[in-house]
């Protein structure tokens, strides 16, 4: 039982370590590409790309703290229990990342709607960002409270 524990424990770090490494280089490589070409498509939003990029990148930082939170609680459920008032406070700032995540891309998709300079590939890939952000904070509050009715269950007994 405990090598399973620990084989699950291995699996989730280095799957959310190489989701990590997998957005840094897209942060990196790849946002930069996309920010060119759609100059060179539209070259009327020529002015909106480094504030497009900033925003991104404004966006990875949170996402990046979240993934940190979810090693930390992958650690502590590995030592102690998923009964934590961390866990609890984990969940917490997961969602409160998310829902800065999607303050961000809902400022920023309004923005450049309002100026008439939304190119569809930042529209698109907007909307998908803010679908699984939406699914991340409401998944993380489900968590959270299901713990916290069963820390709740396990003090009144």
């Amino acid at each position: 039982m405990m090598m399973m524990q620990k084989i699950n424990y291995v699996f989730l770090s280095s799957t959310l370590i190489l989701t990590c490494i997998f957005f840094l280089l897209m942060c990196v490589f790849v946002l930069p590409r996309i920010a060119q070409e759609t100059v060179l498509i539209h070259p009327e939003v020529t002015y909106l790309k480094y504030p497009i990029l900033l925003g991104m990148y404004a966006t990875a930082l949170p996402f990046f703290y979240a993934i940190y939170e979810t090693l930390i609680m992958i650690k502590i459920i590995e030592c102690q229990s998923i009964i934590s008032s961390r866990i609890v406070q984990g969940l917490n700032r997961i969602k409160y990342c998310a829902f800065v995540i999607i303050l961000l891309y809902v400022i920023g998709i309004f923005t450049l709607d309002n100026a008439n300079a939304l190119p569809p590939i930042i529209a698109v890939m907007g909307s998908g960002i803010l679908l699984v952000t939406i699914m991340v904070a409401a998944g993380s509050a489900f968590i959270k409270n299901i713990l916290i009715k069963n820390q709740s269950k396990l003090s009144n007994s």
